[in-house]
């Protein structure tokens, strides 16, 4: 990565994005277009990349509407003069059974996880292409590798997030442009509070626990923003197109679905939602 970058992040408003907007600042004095839907907390993610000493610039809105994907990139360019990075990380789901969904619901979900991203990429790849190289990162899921009962409609989106970075990771490669899949596990950030995610499945809420189980999921079951955004950090500078599984049980998850699938079917299939 080299110094004064720019780049683009969404959902950096909290969480993942966040935590990367200001590492990147920290490190590469990198200059960010954010974007996430909530104006406030946004401008409180550009006033820490300018303190790290990065430049921040918002675009608030709600990816749901491409245009604003697309307006994050064009700011991008006019600001800056490049797009060197591109961070689709911004997402939402819709949790619950797939009987009390709607395919309304899908479709909202699909918008942000799926077709955002990939009309900022459009936007984007003129660009990288014209400067001889760029970095995408794509925010996929362990839910992009494996589907559980109560999360169909995420891991659809994210499944065709996975799928859409694989792809392009082949096809830009001659083009020097590297395609990072980012497939976590449980991250402890505000996306299960934002979500409605049930109290007994958010991670961040049991990590506060003083129990034992609060141990567990601070220790071994979950990682902090932090940490997921420095194994970021690691991807983009090691170079090359890669896809990354954070957390111990991810990534203990994925492999036993490669190796047993049918097991791994019988287990989600005993998930009551």
């Amino acid at each position: 990565m080299k110094e004064n970058f720019a780049g683009i992040i969404t959902g950096a408003s909290s969480g993942i994005g966040k935590a990367l907007a200001i590492s990147l600042a920290e490190k590469y004095n990198a200059r960010l277009v954010l974007n996430a839907r909530t104006d406030a907390a946004l401008s409180e993610t550009a006033s820490l990349v300018n303190e790290k000493g990065g430049q921040a610039v918002v675009v608030p809105g709600d990816l749901s509407d491409g245009e604003f994907a697309v307006q994050a990139v064009k700011e991008c360019v006019e600001r800056f003069g490049a797009v060197d990075l591109l961070v689709n990380n911004a997402g939402l789901t819709r949790p619950g059974s797939l009987l009390l969904l709607s395919p309304s619901d899908w479709q909202m979900v699909m918008a942000v996880n799926f077709f955002a991203p990939l009309q900022a990429i459009y936007k984007a790849l003129p660009h990288m292409i014209k400067a001889g190289g760029g970095k995408i990162v794509n925010i996929s899921s362990v839910a992009g590798k494996i589907a559980f009962p109560g999360s169909v409609c995420y891991a659809a989106s994210k499944f065709a997030l996975t799928a859409m970075s694989e792809g392009m990771a082949a096809e830009l490669a001659y083009k020097n442009i590297d395609v990072i899949t980012v497939c976590p596990g449980w991250v402890r950030t505000e996306f299960f509070t934002k979500n409605k995610i049930n109290d007994s499945n958010n991670p961040t809420k049991i990590a506060r626990q003083s129990s034992w189980q609060g141990w567990l999921m601070r220790n071994v079951l979950s990682i902090s923003s932090e940490s997921c955004a420095a194994h970021i950090v690691r991807a983009l500078e090691k170079g090359g197109s890669q896809e990354i599984i954070l957390t111990a049980p991810g990534v203990l998850a994925v492999q036993l679905n490669a190796m047993f699938p049918r097991m791994m079917a019988k287990i989600a299939a005993r998930v009551r939602v």
